[in-house]
């Protein structure tokens, strides 16, 4: 019995031994892989040598969070520096460009944490900025939320040398050293062509939507200085078109034919009443009474119960507020009036394009109905205002308007054409957008195809102007540039393309 007790827990300490080597190996070996994955997120961007993780390890849906840790060439904690984090999933089909934006903080002495969200699943280009006293320098990786790697793409150089997933060309700039060779029967075959960049006479087309309305300045209201009742309505019906000077309806009031009775006694006084009657009369006239119609009650020395009201100005009648026999008192509005040549259309212009409106700069208006020609006109004001909802600002473009075909109210197309001069122009078609970066590829002969950043200027027609990036006579990738850009990423030759 004492032989079986022996060798039972000979054989649970043999146990409990394994068991416990077992652990020690584990644990070695993780500590192993951990020092393994440490050294292996460890990259060189600029003079900094920097590890970024994601927190969670696999990004998800909403809100996450980078931890930076940036050590210089010696590896000491850079402190003080400002980072920051750009995460971009680019433009798919009808899908929008998406951006996200991370700010760091320091935690802790080289350590940085910075917090920013992602609105949908997929793969996303992580930009990540480092300014410090040691300079400038960018690391690109890559995102996404099917797997909890975060790929390293590339970096700036270090000082004398360069870095990247296969030691290519730097992706912080672009050069003719991250040219791709196409041999001539390849660039038929996948259809790409080119063409020279050259200068030639541009005008910016800008086209909006526009709506017609009244001349704000030339409106009139109708409304009295005195108290009393409408007799007869000339101008009956909301739309019916006026001229100036026509009778819009007549009335009755005590005030005013007492100020006609004073009017004719001070006349009756001869020369001793003529500064009475020069007051009497100009009394009548601040009442909007008709110089002719006190002539006509002056020739005739008898006051008239009922007067006439005239219009102030040519147009239609916007608004009708009495009938006859309706009372109205002082400044009470009765008519107000629109004119309809000319009017005003108001376009809304977008943000980007209003700094090439200006005063003075003439307008197309395509009208709805076909066959109908453009009326032309000029851009009267332009709006300093934004509108918050639509980020666009009213430009006002006064048209002529003879025949009233034009009506308030009614939608038009507006085209304001801006001459720009003799610029340099690359086409349209061979810019490729990247976030805030405009990439052309350049064909440097031998069938080399280089990308070249550019900087451009406002759109006109299918063309671009070119501010910098190119020059005169550079021959530049028209057709096809998407597969060339596919070659260029495979290569990994420009990552920020």
């Amino acid at each position: 019995m004492k032989i079986r007790t022996i060798l039972l827990s000979i054989l649970v300490l043999v146990a409990t031994v394994a068991a416990f080597l077992l652990v020690m190996d584990g644990c070695a070996r993780k500590e192993r892989r951990t020092a393994e994955v440490a050294a292996a997120t460890v990259q060189t961007a600029g003079p900094y040598r920097i590890t970024l993780e994601n927190r969670p390890n696999r990004p998800v849906v909403g809100d996450n969070a980078f931890v930076a840790t940036v050590r210089d060439s010696a590896g000491r904690p850079v402190t003080g520096g400002s980072l920051s984090a750009l995460v971009v999933m680019p433009a798919m089909g009808a899908m929008p460009r998406m951006e996200s934006r991370g700010e760091f903080r320091e935690t802790s002495a080289g350590t940085y944490e910075a917090r920013y969200g992602l609105a949908m699943q997929g793969d996303w280009d992580v930009t990540l900025s480092i300014h410090a006293a040691e300079g400038h320098a960018e690391a690109i990786y890559r995102l996404s939320t099917n797997t909890s790697d975060l790929g390293f793409v590339g970096s700036t150089p270090a000082p004398g040398g360069s870095t990247g997933p296969s030691g290519g060309a730097p992706t912080g700039d672009v050069s003719d050293a991250d040219a791709l060779t196409i041999d001539p029967a390849r660039r038929q075959a996948i259809g790409i062509r080119t063409g020279p960049v050259v200068r030639k006479n541009l005008t910016a087309t800008i086209r909006a939507a526009g709506r017609v309305t009244y001349d704000e300045t030339r409106r009139a209201e109708v409304s009295l200085k005195f108290s009393g009742w409408v007799r007869e309505i000339r101008v009956d019906y909301v739309g019916r078109p006026v001229r100036k000077g026509e009778v819009l309806f007549t009335l009755y009031s005590p005030d005013l034919l007492s100020a006609q009775q004073e009017y004719l006694e001070a006349l009756k006084s001869g020369d001793a009443g003529a500064e009475l009657a020069a007051a009497a009369r100009q009394r009548l006239l601040l009442w909007d009474i008709a110089p002719s119609d006190l002539d006509a009650i002056a020739a005739s020395g008898t006051a008239r119960e009922s007067l006439p009201i005239h219009a102030p100005v040519s147009g239609v009648v916007v608004e009708k507020n009495v009938v006859a026999g309706s009372s109205f008192e002082a400044g009470q509005p009765l008519y107000r009036l629109g004119p309809i040549d000319p009017v005003w259309v108001v376009a809304s212009v977008y943000q980007y394009e209003l700094p090439l409106v200006s005063v003075g700069l003439p307008a197309r208006i395509l009208l709805p109905f076909p066959g109908e020609p453009a009326r032309t006109g000029r851009v009267s004001s332009v709006n300093p205002l934004l509108d918050p909802n639509t980020r666009t600002g009213e430009v006002r473009v006064v048209v002529p308007n003879p025949r009233a075909d034009l009506k308030p109210g009614m939608f038009v197309d507006v085209v304001l054409e801006r001459p720009l001069g003799a610029k340099l122009a690359v086409p349209e078609s061979a810019v490729l957008f990247s976030g805030e970066r405009r990439i052309v590829f350049v064909d440097l002969g031998d069938g080399r195809l280089a990308p070249r950043e550019v900087v451009l200027g406002p759109k006109a027609g299918t063309d671009f102007v070119v501010v910098s990036g190119l020059r005169e006579g550079d021959v530049v990738v028209t057709s096809g540039n998407f597969l060339v850009a596919a070659g260029v990423r495979l290569r990994s030759a420009t990552q920020k393309w």
